[in-house]
C-alpha cells in the first residue's frame, strides 16, 4: 500500500508541472529578495570591517589648523582608554605643470596603515609611494614634482619637491577615488595621495595625531556600540582641548614675535650702517668736492692733461661706487621691513586654532568611508519593507494555489480512504508536494539571494572604491527564516485544508464540491445601471461577487505586483534627476570662493580682478560660514553652509529658494532664516521652530525658522544682513562670492576653481560638480538595486497573474463546459470567465498605485543619507509601466486560457462521479 502511496505521490508532480513550478518561481523570488537584501549591507560592512582591522584605521583623528606642539602632545597623550597614538605630517601641494592637487603624507608606523599594491613604501627622503589609481600614468622609477604654497604663517613645510616613485598604496582613509574631499592645493578638491618619510617635512610640530581606543577594538565599526563609544571618547577629548587653542596662540605669536623683534633689530643695525655710511659719503664727498675745486683750477692752469683727466675718472668712479651701495642698503632695508611689516600684520591677524576631532566618517578625505556606509545603509532600509511586502504577496498566492490542489484532489483523498489508507498517509502528498516545491525555490532565492544580489551591488559600487573585492558569507539567520516562511507559505496550508477536509466520510469526499451558492448583489439594487447590462455582463458581476475569495485573491496579488513596480519606478525617477534639478534650476551658481580672513589690499584687487576676468559671467559678494549641527542616527557632525547675500535684489539669479510643494518664492527677511529641506526634516523642525548651530570655535548660535526652501543635497541656511548681525552678535561683512561662469562645463568649472586657489587671498573653493559626483555613487547603486528588485516584482506578476488565472479556469471547468454546450463560441466562452479577470486586475491596478505609493514614500524617507532628499514626485512612467506589464500579461494569459477552453474535453469534464 505504500508503495502505491508514493506512486499517487509521484503523480501528483508529473501531472501538474505548472502548479509545481509557479509554486518554486514564487518561492524563489521572495526568497530572492528577502536574503539579498538581507545579507547585502552585512557582506559590504564585514568586507570594511575587515580592511578597516587589517589596516589599523583610527578611531579618531585630531588635527590642528596651527599644528600640534610638545605642549598639545602632552594633553593628548593622556586620553583616557587610548591603546595607540601616532603623530603625523600632511601637507597639499599641486602636481607641476597641472591643477591636480596631492596629500602628501608623512609614514606612520601602527595607524591607518597604507596597502602597499606594488613596489614598496618610501626609505629615504627623496622617495615616496604614490596613490595606487595612478599605476596606469605612471611606473615605479619615474620623477614626479610638486608645487607647495605657503601656509598662513608664510612659510613652506617641505624640504624637497621632487620624488622619485617606488611603489603604489591604497590608503585605509582615503578609500573612494571619486571623491577624495576638498584640498587647500590645486582646484579645492583632492585628486590624489602620496606618502614620503617624516624627515621630508622641515617643521618642528606635528600636524595630525591619529588615535585608537582599547574599547572599540573588535567592536563592529558599523554597530550603535562603536558610534557611542566614540563618541564618549571625541566628547572626552573635546574637554581635553579646551584651553589648548589660547596657548598654543600663545606659543606661535611668542616664537614669531621674538624672530619679528630680531628682524627689526637687525634692520635696525643696517639702517645705522646705513647712516654711518652717508656719513662717511658725506666726508668722501667733501674730499671730492675739494679735489674737484683743485682738478677744476689745474685744468684753468695746465689745461686738459692725461693726469688730470685720470683724477677726474678717479673722482667720479667712486662717487658712482658711494651712491650705488647707498641705493643697495636703502633697497635692502626698505625690502626687508616691509617682509617684517607684513609678518607683524599676518601674525596680529592670527586667531586662536581650530583643533578638529573627527571619526572616521569625519576624518579630511572620509568621504569615502561615508558614502560606503550610506549605501550599505541604504540596502538596509530597503530590507526592511521591500522584500516582507514581495514575500508576503507570494506567499499569499502560494497559499491559494496548496489550498487548490487539496480541492482538485477531493475525489482521490475519499478513495484513499475508502481504501483504508490513514489520514496522515493521506496528508504525506500535500505535505510533501508544498515540502519539495516551496524547499526547492526557497532553496534558489537563497543561493542567489546569497550571491547574485551582492556581486550585483558590488559592481555599482565598487569602480568608486578601493576596497577589495566583496566577502560573500553564509546567514544562517535569514536562511532559516526564508525555509521557515517558505514551509509556512505551502506546507501548512496544505496540511490544515487537508485535515479539515479529512474530517468527513469518504462517500462526502468522492462527490464534488457543491457549487458556491449565489446571492442578490449591491449592483442588482441599482436597477438604472442593472437594466441596461447585457446578459454576459449580469453575469460577470455575480460571478465576481460569488467567488468573494478568488476576487479579493486576484485583487490583492494584482494590487501586490502594482505597488511593488510602482514603488520601484518612483525611487528610480526620485534619485535620477535631483542633481539636475538641484544644480540647473535651484542652486544656479557654479562655485562658492571664500576668502581668507583680512586679505591685504594686494589680494583683495588680485580677486576682483579675477572675477571680472572674460571667463566669469557674474558674481554676487555674499558672507560665507560653515557652521555645525550633530545630529542623524550615527550622531555625525552635519555641515551646514551658510549664506548671507549682501545683494537680495540680484540674489534669485543665483539661488532660487522655494517651497517644494507649492513653489512659492521664499523671501529673506528679519522674520528669521530659511533652512534646506533635508536639514528641517532630519532636526524634525518646521517654520517657527528654533535651531542651534555651532561654528568652529563651539561657539553656539540660535535662530528661528521661518521658512524651508527645496533643496536636495547637503544643507544650507539662507539669512539676510539684519538676521545675520542679530544672530552672529556682528557687523555683515561680505568674505566670498557666488561666482557664475560662462561655461558651465566641469572641466571649465574645474580649471576656474583651479585660477581662484592660486591666489593667495582665497580661503578655499566649493564646487558643485564635487557633490554631484558624491551622489552619483549613492544614485547609481540604488538605481541599479532597484532595477533588480523591478525585475524580480514583474516576474512575480506574471506568476500571480497565471496561478490566479489557471486556478479559476481548473475551479470552474464544469461551468464553462455548460455553457459551451449550450452554444457559446470560443471567445465568448473566453471572455465569460476572463472577463472577472481583466475587471479584477484593473481594480488591483488602482489600488496598487495608492498601496505603491505609501511604499514610496516609506522608502525615500528612510533611506537617504542625512545629507541627501529623493525627490517625492511622481513621474508618469511609474503609473504607465506598471499598467503595461500587467496589461501584456493580462492579455497573453488571454490567448493561454483561449487556447485551453478551445481543447476542453466537455464530457469528461461533465461526467458525473455519482
Amino acid at each position: 500500500m505504500k508503495k502505491k502511496l508514493w506512486k499517487d505521490i509521484r503523480k501528483s508532480f508529473t501531472n501538474s508541472w505548472g502548479r509545481f513550478f509557479s509554486i518554486v518561481c514564487l518561492m524563489a523570488l521572495g526568497s530572492f529578495a528577502l536574503v539579498g537584501l538581507n545579507v547585502t549591507g552585512p557582506d559590504m560592512r564585514a568586507t570594511g570591517a575587515d580592511f578597516f582591522e587589517e589596516n589599523h584605521l583610527a578611531d579618531l583623528t585630531v588635527i590642528g589648523s596651527l599644528g600640534i606642539d610638545a605642549h598639545d602632545q602632552s594633553g593628548l597623550d593622556q586620553t583616557h582608554g587610548l591603546e595607540k597614538i601616532e603623530y603625523g605630517y600632511l601637507k597639499d601641494v599641486v602636481l607641476k605643470d597641472s591643477q591636480t592637487s596631492f596629500r602628501i603624507f608623512s609614514e606612520v608606523d601602527e595607524v591607518s596603515n597604507y596597502q602597499v599594491v606594488k613596489g614598496h613604501l618610501p626609505k629615504k627622503a627623496e622617495e615616496i609611494a604614490l596613490d595606487a589609481e595612478y599605476q596606469e600614468k605612471y611606473k615605479i622609477g619615474d620623477e614626479i614634482e610638486f608645487t607647495e604654497k605657503a601656509d598662513v604663517t608664510g612659510e613652506k613645510i617641505l624640504k624637497r619637491h621632487q620624488f622619485k616613485i617606488v611603489g603604489f598604496v591604497k590608503s585605509s582613509e582615503i578609500i573612494s577615488n571619486v571623491n577624495l574631499g576638498p584640498s587647500t592645493a590645486g582646484s579645492g578638491s583632492l585628486d590624489g595621495y602620496g606618502v614620503v618619510t617624516e624627515d621630508v617635512f622641515d617643521v618642528d610640530y606635528y600636524l595630525v595625531a591619529r588615535m585608537t581606543f582599547k574599547d572599540t577594538q573588535r567592536v563592529d565599526p558599523y554597530s550603535d556600540d562603536y558610534n557611542q563609544l566614540v563618541q564618549k571618547h571625541k566628547a572626552d577629548l573635546d574637554d581635553t582641548l579646551t584651553d589648548l587653542p589660547a596657548a598654543r596662540l600663545a606659543s606661535i605669536q611668542a616664537e614669531y614675535q621674538k624672530e619679528i623683534d630680531d628682524g627689526q633689530a637687525k634692520i635696525a643695525d643696517s639702517q645705522q650702517q646705513l647712516a654711518d655710511s652717508q656719513q662717511q659719503l658725506a666726508d668722501g664727498q667733501q674730499k671730492l668736492n675739494e679735489a674737484q675745486q683743485a682738478i677744476t683750477q689745474a685744468k684753468a692752469y695746465f689745461g686738459e692733461t692725461p693726469e688730470i683727466q685720470q683724477q677726474e675718472a678717479q673722482y667720479q668712479a667712486e662717487l658712482t661706487t658711494f651712491n650705488q651701495k647707498k641705493a643697495e642698503a636703502e633697497e635692502k632695508i626698505a625690502e626687508n621691513t616691509t617682509k617684517l611689516n607684513d609678518a607683524q600684520e599676518t601674525l596680529d591677524g592670527l586667531q586662536e586654532p581650530v583643533y578638529s576631532v573627527n571619526n572616521r566618517r569625519e576624518t579630511p578625505g572620509s568621504e569615502g568611508y561615508l558614502i560606503y556606509s550610506n549605501v550599505g545603509n541604504i540596502i538596509d532600509s530597503l530590507a526592511k519593507v521591500f522584500p516582507w511586502f514581495l514575500y508576503f504577496v507570494a506567499a499569499l498566492v502560494t497559499f491559494t494555489t496548496m489550498t487548490r490542489f487539496v480541492d482538485e484532489e477531493r475525489t482521490n483523498s475519499g478513495t484513499l480512504k475508502a481504501l483504508g489508507y490513514e489520514d496522515r498517509d493521506i496528508r504525506k502528498k500535500f505535505v510533501v508536494y508544498g515540502f519539495i516545491s516551496s524547499f526547492i525555490g526557497s532553496v534558489i532565492g537563497i543561493v542567489l539571494g546569497h550571491t547574485l544580489l551582492p556581486l550585483i551591488v558590488h559592481s555599482a559600487y565598487s569602480p568608486n572604491f578601493t576596497l577589495p573585492e566583496i566577502q560573500l558569507h553564509f546567514y544562517g539567520g535569514i536562511t532559516l527564516l526564508a525555509l521557515f516562511l517558505a514551509i509556512l507559505s505551502a506546507v501548512v496550508p496544505a496540511f490544515i485544508v487537508a485535515t479539515n477536509e479529512l474530517r468527513k466520510r469518504p462517500a462526502t469526499l468522492l462527490l464534488p464540491k457543491p457549487p458556491t451558492a449565489g446571492a442578490k448583489i449591491l449592483l442588482e439594487r441599482i436597477t438604472p445601471i442593472w437594466n441596461r447590462l447585457s446578459f454576459t455582463h449580469k453575469v460577470t458581476a455575480r460571478n465576481i461577487f460569488r467567488y468573494k475569495k478568488r476576487m479579493l485573491m486576484t485583487i490583492f496579488g494584482v494590487c501586490g505586483s502594482v505597488a511593488l513596480l510602482f514603488a520601484g519606478f518612483s525611487v528610480q525617477h526620485s534619485v535620477s534627476g535631483i542633481s539636475d534639478r538641484q544644480f540647473s534650476e535651484i542652486i544656479k551658481y557654479d562655485l562658492i570662493v571664500a576668502e581668507k580672513d583680512q586679505p591685504k589690499a594686494e589680494e583683495s584687487r588680485e580677486i576682483e580682478d579675477l572675477l571680472a576676468s572674460d571667463t566669469v559671467e557674474k558674481a554676487s559678494p555674499v558672507r560665507f560660514e560653515e557652521l555645525t549641527k550633530v545630529a542623524g542616527k550615527e550622531q555625525d557632525e552635519q555641515a551646514i553652509k551658510v549664506i548671507v547675500p549682501d545683494d537680495q535684489a540680484t540674489f534669485d539669479d543665483y539661488v532660487h529658494l522655494a517651497n517644494r510643494q507649492t513653489q512659492k518664492a521664499l523671501p529673506l527677511n528679519q522674520e528669521g532664516v530659511i533652512i534646506s529641506e533635508r536639514l528641517a526634516k532630519l532636526l524634525e523642525v518646521e517654520v517657527g521652530d528654533s535651531i542651534t548651530l555651532k561654528d568652529q570655535d563651539n561657539q553656539s548660535y540660535e535662530m528661528e525658522i521661518a521658512g524651508i526652501a527645496e533643496m536636495y543635497m547637503n544643507h544650507f541656511v539662507f539669512m539676510d544682513k539684519e538676521t545675520y548681525q542679530e544672530i552672529f552678535g556682528k557687523d555683515f561683512a561680505t568674505n566670498g562670492n557666488l561666482v557664475i561662469l560662462k561655461n558651465h562645463s566641469a572641466k571649465n568649472v574645474r580649471n576656474q576653481a583651479t585660477e581662484f586657489m592660486q591666489l593667495n587671498g582665497i580661503q578655499g573653493v566649493v564646487q558643485n560638480t564635487t557633490i554631484t559626483s558624491q551622489i552619483h555613487t549613492i544614485v547609481h547603486s540604488l538605481d541599479k538595486i532597484m532595477g533588480i528588485l523591478i525585475i524580480v516584482a514583474a516576474l512575480l506578476a506574471i506568476v500571480i497573474l497565471y496561478n490566479l488565472t489557471n486556478i479559476n479556469v481548473s475551479e470552474r471547468l464544469r461551468e464553462l463546459s455548460t455553457i459551451k454546450v449550450l452554444g457559446f463560441f470560443d471567445r465568448e466562452v473566453t471572455l465569460y470567465i476572463y472577463r472577472e479577470t481583466i475587471l479584477l486586475s484593473l481594480i488591483g491596478i488602482l489600488v496598487g498605485f495608492g498601496v505603491g505609493e505609501a511604499l514610496h514614500r516609506y522608502i525615500i524617507a528612510v533611506v537617504p543619507p542625512n545629507d541627501v532628499m529623493f525627490n517625492p514626485a511622481l513621474a508618469t512612467t511609474s503609473f504607465g509601466i506598471p499598467l503595461l506589464i500587467i496589461s501584456l500579461v493580462t492579455v497573453i494569459l488571454g490567448f493561454v486560457v483561449n487556447h485551453r477552453l478551445k481543447n476542453i474535453d466537455m464530457l469528461e469534464a461533465l461526467k458525473s462521479v455519482d
